[in-house]
């Protein structure tokens, strides 16, 4: 089984990296967090390819909706326990627009009942501890579920105050390149963030955005619209 280990700054992007260096997807492959990058230290992953014959035989059908979330919420609870956290977990299903405008099945888990202290490791600086724990949970969800699931993981309504601010904000730049005629170029965002933004202009036709830039300095740049 050829494998190699990877270091960067989230498990996130140490998966990416390895996935691109090996030119695997994430279904031909086993994936290891060796180290998961807290108290400042760099991430460590070994990702393995997988052989045909080397994986374990899944189950013949598909888990359903309501398995995902049984599942989810297990595991989830099982990495609190093991983080030494204490808190309960709650999940909530919803349909959300997808980025060609059809429909997602999105399944939200909230961590509930941690003590604040908890609740800020959790999340980590800009939300990047809470981005790494998502991965790795829609990670082993999938080698469970035998599809790559579409779960959020929110501590204390973190993201819905973050969705919430940066949905003003893309509204307060929007009528800045009204007002100037001007482009402007946001701060480096992570992905979820960046489909927030795209999201809340999408119906605005005086603006349209775009993302430019690579890796963790990938921006979004909102652009006047063409008059007619």
């Amino acid at each position: 089984m050829k494998s190699i280990e990877i270091s960067a700054r989230t498990v996130a992007e140490a998966v990416e990296l390895a996935l691109a260096q090996l030119g695997k997807d994430r279904d031909e492959v086993a994936i290891e967090v060796l180290e998961s990058g807290e108290a400042g230290d760099e991430a460590l992953v070994r990702v393995s390819v997988v052989d045909e014959e080397e994986v374990v035989t899944p189950p013949a059908v598909a888990a359903t909706s309501e398995e995902v979330v049984a599942i989810s919420r297990r595991i989830l609870e099982e990495l609190l326990e093991r983080l030494d956290i204490h808190a309960y977990v709650t999940a909530v299903t919803a349909q959300v627009p997808g980025q060609k405008g059809d429909l997602e099945e999105t399944i939200t888990l909230h961590i509930e009942g941690a003590d604040e202290e908890a609740m800020g490791l959790l999340i980590g600086r800009r939300g990047e501890t809470l981005r790494s724990l998502q991965f790795l949970l829609n990670l082993l969800i999938s080698r469970r579920t035998q599809k790559w699931p579409q779960v959020v993981v929110d501590v204390g309504n973190y993201r819905q105050r973050r969705q919430e601010s940066l949905e003003s904000l893309a509204r307060r730049m929007a009528e800045r390149v009204r007002q100037s005629g001007r482009s402007i170029m946001l701060e480096p965002m992570a992905a979820y963030e960046r489909r927030i933004v795209h999201l809340a202009l999408r119906s605005d036709s005086t603006v349209y955005t775009e993302s430019t830039g690579e890796g963790d300095n990938r921006k979004i740049v909102i652009f006047p619209a063409a008059k007619s």
